[in-house]
């Protein structure tokens, strides 16, 4: 609209008329929906990085406890090897030290990342060191990685010991559970 000339106080206003398309202001309702969907993918690819991230920081953190649970209880031998069948050997890694920082303890109660029962018993001349509740992704990572010398065996939720490393297949094959058992018994 312009202003005409101004006749006795009033201004005069002629109107344009309307030439070409009508011109959108601001985002149309696919528009907003694309982008919601767009943002919803970019969320989604970063959790799924979050995720693996935490996966693998849990996989280090277990890997490091297991074999400074393994290297302490060693620690507890003596010539006659690591008490009684049966003795639990959690009260006295407490006592001296055994059991590393950045696991739960609760009373005579020790637990993993995963809220998980972590147990040591002696067999007499050896012992026994156990990690419950250890989820299907997990499972694959200790049982292949863990320490398996030639004196250690792991049995994966209850099924034959496999002596030595742990290959691939076999650690599929016996993580099989959402939530796993494995058992590492060595001298």
């Amino acid at each position: 609209m312009t202003p005409l000339k101004s006749t006795q106080g009033r201004v005069t206003v002629r109107a344009r008329p309307l030439t070409g398309r009508y011109k959108q202001q601001g985002l149309n309702l696919v528009e907003v929906a694309i982008a919601l969907f767009l943002g919803l993918l970019v969320l989604l690819g970063v959790y799924g990085l979050y995720q693996n991230a935490n996966n693998t920081a849990s996989n280090q953190s277990e890997l490091e406890n297991v074999t400074s649970l393994i290297t302490s209880i060693r620690t507890l031998r003596t010539a006659s090897g690591y008490g009684a069948s049966g003795t639990n050997l959690i009260p006295v890694l407490i006592n001296s030290g055994g059991i590393p920082s950045s696991m739960s303890v609760s009373g005579t109660t020790v637990t993993n990342s995963w809220s998980g029962a972590v147990t040591a018993v002696s067999t007499g001349a050896g012992f026994t060191l156990t990690y419950g509740d250890v989820p299907k992704p997990n499972c694959n990572t200790l049982a292949t990685k863990a320490p398996n010398a030639r004196t250690m065996s792991l049995s994966i939720n209850g099924g034959t010991a496999i002596s030595g490393e742990v290959s691939s297949t076999a650690a599929n094959s016996g993580c099989s559970a959402d939530a796993n058992t494995l058992a590492w018994s060595g001298r």
